[in-house]
């Protein structure tokens, strides 16, 4: 079965997307605590260098979880701001290599040349697609010397699920920090070391409406589903990106009782387990 485009909202304004990435083989080759560490690492610096916004992740042993905001404007990233991010995401030395680099093309007059390779860095800049490409090529490179693998460490593409922002976005972080609590590591989400999930301010008021903490937490997987949130929400994203998905599969559909998807979307188990 061909698999179904990915959905991402590639016009201004703001979107959220629940993000998944697998080891291959589901082998468990993030089991050490400094992998782990260098991945939660790499999502911040990733994340900033992309001007993409963590919202939520977290780290288990053969895979990850993130959950973040995406903003697109008009306005292109200023040539300042990509040497800073350039800084964040590999050193000082290779912002300053980069700016000297452009002051020298400028001051030859090679205007399309910097023109180019701005575009280039631009064309990286509020998309998750290159924000994962950057994070997992970055991370790959740092395993495979930090541990002397050779191979792929990485399954396939990542998945990804465009989300409604308010209850449907905090139904979906809630069920990103349980991981730890669901494998049984530990009992409480907060003595997960990586595990991160901030209250984003556009989730705020939701709390008091939402179920108890045991049923928020089987939000629908990620699985094959593409959109989630009101009925209202999937309905717009399935009718504006309607060539993006097979004829029999463009109704939304009802995900327990915590709000619709476009497709192939699955309860987690009930875990009553505190959080």
């Amino acid at each position: 079965m061909a698999r179904t485009a990915r959905v991402k909202s590639v016009g201004e304004g703001t979107a959220y997307y629940h993000l998944v990435s697998r080891a291959n083989n589901k082998q468990f080759l993030f089991r050490k605590s400094t992998a782990k560490d260098r991945l939660a690492e790499l999502a911040r610096k990733a994340a900033e260098f992309s001007g993409v916004k963590l919202v939520a992740f977290a780290v288990m042993d053969n895979h990850y979880h993130i959950l973040c905001k995406v903003t697109r404007t008009g306005d292109p990233v200023p040539q300042e701001e990509i040497i800073r991010r350039v800084g964040v995401l590999k050193g000082t030395r290779a912002a300053e290599s980069l700016a000297e680099r452009w002051r020298e093309l400028s001051a030859a007059g090679f205007d399309a040349t910097l023109e180019s390779e701005l575009g280039r860095y631009r064309a990286r800049m509020n998309d998750i697609s290159e924000f994962m490409k950057t994070m997992k090529e970055l991370y790959a490179i740092w395993y495979n010397r930090e541990y002397d693998y050779s191979g792929s460490i990485w399954s396939g593409v990542f998945k990804s699920t465009m989300v409604e922002g308010g209850r449907y976005l905090e139904y979906c972080r809630r069920y990103i920090m349980m991981n730890p609590v669901r494998a049984g590591i530990v009992s409480q989400a907060k003595d997960y070391r990586w595990v991160w999930g901030a209250d984003p301010e556009e989730t705020e008021g939701f709390a008091g409406c939402l179920p108890e903490w045991s049923v928020a937490a089987r939000v629908a997987q990620v699985g094959a589903g593409k959109i989630f949130g009101s009925e209202a929400f999937v309905r717009k994203w399935i009718c504006g990106l309607g060539d993006k998905f097979p004829a029999a599969r463009t109704a939304a559909h009802t995900v327990g009782s915590i709000g619709f998807s476009s497709h192939g979307w699955r309860l987690a188990k009930r875990d009553e387990r505190a959080a």
